[in-house]
């Protein structure tokens, strides 16, 4: 890992935002539709409402307190919604958001609890925090409904994916009430739910650092040389893109052959928005590629979530959540090479920097 060039993590870049974007919205190329029941079309109706709460609830929290977990996590809201209405336009649904602005709702039971959480959140700092934290428990616990009752494919996927956003969304908002020396208290789940969703996540990004264009390296963290990330920050529109190369959970079998590289090989990406020191990304597989081949465009599925954190400029945190495994965790990071600390030195506040 430490040889990357600095030249093959900007074509690498370029190539994956490429077949990102090619991917369509949701990164998903879908089957012919089944026919969804009352059921379903009921659950999914509520997620893409559900999202626009939160997205909407985050949004004005974030106006009011002008803090930037608020405004961090309402983006990451915004591809939820968006991925319910990729699914709403799949099964060929009327779209229940259509052109309602913040705080406009055709659901009268989320108009109501909308209403109910934007006041309690204007309580106080801490209050705001406590709110958003019950929205993403409700989340979790829809989700979980929606999608044990389904066999819709498509659903599941999207679902599961959601869920492990707001599982990291759960943990960024608790991280940020024991902050303020409070112990988090669950309100929807069960506390033993909870605590195995949060368990010891106390990452609160430092307020005097931002995310800049000179963290762009390659990152590692020692223990597991041999493996390790690429790092893009786009501060144009506040996005940064995120390579893992890794390997399987276990170890493929000694007759495991695969006509290029190893067959444990594994390389994922990572994509979304930031705010201070902090980013909420949605973790991506690539599928259904072929070596070297313009004919074969492969796509990328959803697959997990990521919250990508620095301390500083030369250290930083990747807490990942990846459903498909049921594996969460943390993985401290350090740069390989320091070409690019100057630069982010220079670009930090007060230093001309955002």
């Amino acid at each position: 890992m430490k040889r990357l060039s600095i030249t093959l993590i900007w074509l690498l870049a370029a190539l994956f935002c490429t077949n990102l974007s090619a991917a369509g919205p949701g990164g998903q190329n879908y089957p012919q539709a089944g026919d969804l029941d009352s059921r379903e079309t009921s659950d999914l109706l509520l997620m893409r409402e559900e999202e626009k709460m939160a997205h909407d609830l985050y949004t004005r929290f974030d106006d009011h307190w002008n803090d930037k977990v608020f405004r961090n996590i309402s983006r990451s809201e915004q591809r939820h919604m968006d991925a319910m209405l990729t699914m709403l336009n799949y099964y060929d649904l009327a779209d229940p958001v259509g052109d309602n602005g913040i705080g406009e709702f055709t659901n009268q039971d989320i108009a109501t609890l909308y209403g109910q959480l934007l006041d309690r959140g204007y309580i106080s700092h801490l209050e705001a925090l406590q709110t958003a934290a019950y929205v993403e428990e409700i989340d979790i616990r829809d989700l979980r409904e929606a999608i044990s009752y389904t066999d819709e494919p498509p659903l599941i996927n999207s679902y599961t994916n959601l869920l492990a956003g707001a599982r990291n969304h759960l943990r960024a908002f608790v991280a940020h009430i024991r902050a303020e020396g409070v112990d988090y208290v669950a309100q929807v789940l069960s506390s033993e739910d909870v605590e195995e969703i949060v368990g010891d996540y106390t990452l609160v990004p430092p307020t005097a650092f931002s995310i800049n264009p000179g963290l762009n390296d390659a990152w590692y963290y020692p223990g597991t040389d041999g493996q390790g990330f690429v790092i893009t920050v786009f501060p144009g529109e506040k996005i940064v893109f995120l390579v893992w190369f890794t390997y399987d959970t276990e170890l493929p079998d000694s007759d495991a052959v695969a006509n290029l590289g190893d067959p444990g090989q594994r390389w994922l990406t990572a994509q979304g928005t930031y705010f201070g020191a902090e980013a909420d990304l949605e973790i991506g597989f690539m599928k259904g590629g072929i070596f070297d081949d313009e004919n074969t465009v492969p796509i990328r599925v959803p697959g997990g979530s990521i919250l990508l954190q620095f301390e500083d400029c030369n250290n930083g945190s990747v807490f990942y959540d990846i459903p498909s495994i049921g594996r969460t965790g943390l993985v401290p990071i350090q740069r390989i090479s320091d070409d690019n600390v100057a630069q982010c030195h220079g670009a930090q506040p007060g230093k001309g920097g955002n």
